[in-house]
C-alpha cells in the first residue's frame, strides 16, 4: 500500500480523494491551509519540502486550487496573484518537493489536478484557465525531462476534470462569469474524478480527462482555439441555463430538508 499526500484535502475533490484512497487501504496524509491534519500553504516552497522530507510519500497529489472567476480586466490584483500562486506556483512547489524525495529512491507518482480548461479558452475564468493550462504544460514538459534523464520510475500524470459539483464551484452559482464551467449536460462528481485518480496507480497515464467524452471533445476543439471563440456565446448560454437548473435543484433540496 502507498503513502499518499494530498494538498487541498479539506473539502471538495480533496475530501473525495482522501476517502477513495483510504477505502483501498492506502495511508493518506491530508494537507490544507486549514481544516486538515497537516497545515500547508502550497505557496511556501520550503513548507512543501519539509512535508515531503517528513512523510516521504509514494504519491503526491497537487490538488489545492482556487477559482477566482471574474472579468480578466477588472479582477483585483490581489485576486489574480492568489489564483496564480495557489494554482500554478503551488503545483510547481509541490512537484519539486515530491521530486526531491522520489528521485532519491527512483520511484514515485506525482498527480497534478488540471482542468478541461487547460485545453481551451474559458471566458469568465481567464486567469484560472491560464493557471490550469500552465499546470498541463509544466507537467508534460517535466515528463519529457524525466524520460530524457532516464528517471522513468518517477511518474507524472495530469487529471483534467470538467466542472465539478464541489463547494468551490457552487459558491459561484449566482456568478454569470462561471457559466462555462456549467456548460456540460451534467456536472462531474468528485467521487467519479477521485476514482480515476486512484486508478492511475495501477494503470499510469500521462493525461486523463473526466468524463472521457468531454475530454475528447475539448481536446479536439483545442486545435482551433480562434474558431472556438465564436462558439463561446453558445456554451455561455448553455452554462447559464445549467446554472439556473442547479440553483433550482439546490433550493428544492433545501426546502425538502427543512423540518416540518
Amino acid at each position: 500500500m502507498a503513502t499518499v499526500l494530498i494538498t487541498g484535502a479539506a473539502g471538495g475533490l480533496g475530501l473525495a480523494l482522501q476517502q477513495a484512497f483510504r477505502a483501498r487501504g492506502h495511508t493518506v496524509v491530508e494537507t490544507d491551509h486549514r481544516g486538515a491534519s497537516h497545515a500547508l500553504d502550497v505557496r511556501d516552497a520550503d513548507a512543501c519540502r519539509q512535508l515531503a522530507i517528513k512523510f516521504r510519500p509514494d504519491v503526491w497529489i497537487n490538488n489545492a486550487g482556487v477559482l477566482g472567476s471574474g472579468s480578466a480586466v477588472l479582477q483585483p490584483d490581489e485576486e489574480i496573484r492568489r489564483v496564480i500562486e495557489v494554482n500554478l506556483l503551488g503545483c510547481i512547489n509541490g512537484t519539486r518537493a515530491a521530486l526531491d524525495v522520489m528521485s532519491e529512491r527512483g520511484t514515485g507518482h506525482i498527480i497534478n489536478i488540471g482542468s478541461l480548461g487547460s485545453w481551451v479558452p474559458v471566458p469568465g475564468e481567464a486567469v484560472y484557465g491560464a493557471t490550469k493550462a500552465g499546470v498541463l504544460s509544466y507537467s508534460l514538459a517535466l515528463i519529457g525531462e524525466l524520460h530524457a534523464a532516464g528517471q522513468r520510475g518517477v511518474r507524472v500524470s495530469v487529471v483534467c476534470p470538467d466542472g465539478m459539483l464541489t463547494p468551490m464551484l457552487l459558491k459561484t452559482i449566482e456568478d454569470p462569469h462561471t457559466a462555462m464551467s456549467y456548460s456540460a449536460p451534467q456536472l462531474a462528481h468528485p467521487r467519479e474524478v477521485a476514482d480515476q485518480v486512484v486508478n492511475l496507480l495501477a494503470k499510469p497515464k500521462f493525461v486523463v480527462s473526466v468524463p472521457r467524452w468531454r475530454g475528447a471533445l475539448v481536446r479536439a476543439m483545442s486545435g482551433i482555439p480562434d474558431r472556438l471563440l465564436f462558439l463561446a456565446p453558445i456554451f455561455d448560454s448553455l452554462g447559464k441555463r445549467q446554472q439556473r437548473r442547479v440553483r433550482q435543484q439546490i433550493r428544492s433540496d433545501s426546502t425538502q430538508s427543512r423540518p416540518a
